[in-house]
């Protein structure tokens, strides 16, 4: 019998070199799976979103009460307008023109540091006493307007419009101006005409105090300018009759007048009307030769003989910013004036490069320089440190409160100090920051706009003393926007019109 070997020997050795691939092939297999599971940890997979669980807990913030976005009490102040308060609280108004877009502007940035808006929005330009409106919306468009009418359109204004579109809506005190402006220029003789007329008198008088209350606001404030000797009884007449007409439906009067004008009969409209806007600057205007536009002296001196004959509570101050620029003449008979924003004129300081001096004896800012055709210029302005001046003249003789003329000319460093009362060291330090304004430099013609600079804030040290005026140690400039503007298939129909170098379409 045959002897037979080893059942599992394998003499040839194949299944070793079987067995031998197999494990090799494994341990490639394994490694490539260890090195995949390393990269897998090193490097995180974002999984679909269907394939994660929902681990957020349901947790949810507390919401705190966010502070007013107004000024608190500002309906109190309007309503204590004519009343004797029982603290000094003065209130803060401020005036808004809709052919200046950069009113607009201003506005927006700063409607919470104002108590009361005076938008200019009535006209009284006809002998018959018909209310006018102007519609700047349709290109200076006037139109005589019954009260509901006028309402629909001025409604639809820009000013109204942004009032609306916030959330919640702005709830602005706002007391209408009623004014003998038709857009283009002061209409006297057709403002003497109606004065004349007791009929007319009466009517605007009706739909005057018509519109205030169906336009629900706080009441009117009346700005007839340059109203003549002459007319000045027929004028007081005029305001008795509107008086009682909006008293009996629980509105305000208050009456725009100059600082120093013997022909205004200041006590009787102390009596007639809740209070008096003091508009307390032009000592120097338009047409006359150069000089101060507010001189601190002349501005403490006229709030003391108004307030011999009419009470400080019935006394609202007119805080005038802007500029006047005089073309100087070798002759004597120097041409009227410009008028100008405060950045516009300080843009003239940098183009000009020169300097700004402060009077030591009117405490006004002024500048001069020479134009391009060797011209001389004198500028005169109003700025932040003068209304800080004024402010502090005005607390002293414990006026009622204030009114700026008006957004979209004043000082950009104004706002910090508008609303300081019993101001210290710290308030007057405010002066020093200068943002940059809302006026743009356009260089070139065209449609097309390119922005080729930013505007940047700057500052300015102030000196002051508690007893005495605050004076600038110096005038900084603030940088604007610049845009350079090209041309591009020109055409008068697609060309923005524009009002003081502005596009009337567009707010900056």
């Amino acid at each position: 019998m045959k002897e037979r070997g080893p059942i599992f020997y394998d003499a040839e050795r194949v299944r070793w070199r079987r067995t031998r691939r197999v494990m090799e092939i494994t341990g490639v297999l394994l490694t490539i799976l260890l090195a995949y599971f390393f990269v897998t940890i090193a490097v995180s997979v974002e999984l679909p979103a269907g394939l994660l669980p929902d681990t957020k807990p349901g947790y949810r913030a507390v919401k705190s009460k966010k502070k007013p976005a107004t000024r608190e009490g500002r309906r109190r102040r309007v309503a204590n307008i004519g009343k004797l308060p029982a603290t000094y609280d003065p209130v803060r108004a401020a005036f808004f023109v809709s052919w200046d877009p950069n009113s607009l502007a201003s506005l927006k940035k700063h409607y919470k540091d104002i108590d009361l808006l005076i938008p200019e929005q009535l006209h009284a330009v006809s002998a018959d006493g018909a209310l006018t409106i102007v519609d700047y919306e349709r290109g200076q468009y006037t139109a005589k307007a019954a009260p509901a009418e006028a309402i629909s359109i001025l409604k639809e204004d820009k000013l109204h419009q942004w009032m609306k579109s916030l959330n919640p809506p702005v709830e602005l005190p706002i007391m209408g101006l009623v004014n003998n402006y038709d857009g283009v220029e002061w209409r006297i003789k057709e403002m003497a005409q109606m004065l004349a007329s007791p009929a007319a008198r009466q009517n605007l008088a009706r739909e005057i105090a018509e519109y205030a209350a169906e336009s629900h606001e706080a009441g009117i404030v009346v700005d007839f300018e340059e109203v003549p000797d002459a007319s000045q009884a027929h004028f007081r007449q005029f305001i008795a009759a509107l008086a009682p007409a909006l008293h009996s439906a629980g509105l305000k009067l208050m009456i725009a007048l100059p600082a120093r004008d013997d022909a205004y009969d200041y006590e009787f409209f102390g009596k007639e009307c809740d209070a008096i806007v003091v508009m307390n600057y032009d000592q120097h205007w338009l047409t006359s030769p150069p000089g101060p536009i507010a001189a601190q002296d002349w501005f403490v001196e006229n709030l003391r003989q108004i307030i011999d004959v009419v009470p400080p509570q019935k006394i609202i101050v007119g805080i005038a910013n802007y500029a006047y620029d005089w073309p100087v003449a070798p002759e004597k008979n120097n041409e009227a004036a410009a008028e100008y924003s405060i950045q516009e004129a300080l843009l003239h300081v940098e183009e000009s490069d020169t300097d700004v001096e402060f009077d030591s004896n009117s405490l006004n800012p002024h500048y001069s320089y020479y134009d391009e055709h060797n011209h001389l210029h004198q500028v005169w302005m109003l700025d932040a440190v003068t209304a800080y001046n004024e402010l502090r003249a005005s607390e002293r003789l414990g006026v009622q409160g204030t009114a700026l003329w008006r957004l979209g000319s004043s000082d950009t460093s104004l706002w910090p100090i508008w609303d300081a009362t019993h101001a210290d060291d710290t308030a007057r330090q405010k002066l020093a920051d200068l943002p940059p304004g809302p006026d743009l430099i356009l260089e070139g013609d065209g449609d097309i706009w390119h922005f080729t600079d930013t505007p940047l804030s700057t500052t300015q040290p102030a000196i002051s003393s508690p007893m005495n005026p605050t004076t600038p140690s110096r005038f900084p400039i603030t940088s604007t926007a610049s845009a350079a503007r090209t041309r591009k298939l020109p055409s008068p129909s697609t060309m923005a019109p524009t009002l003081n170098g502005h596009p009337k379409s567009s707010t900056f």
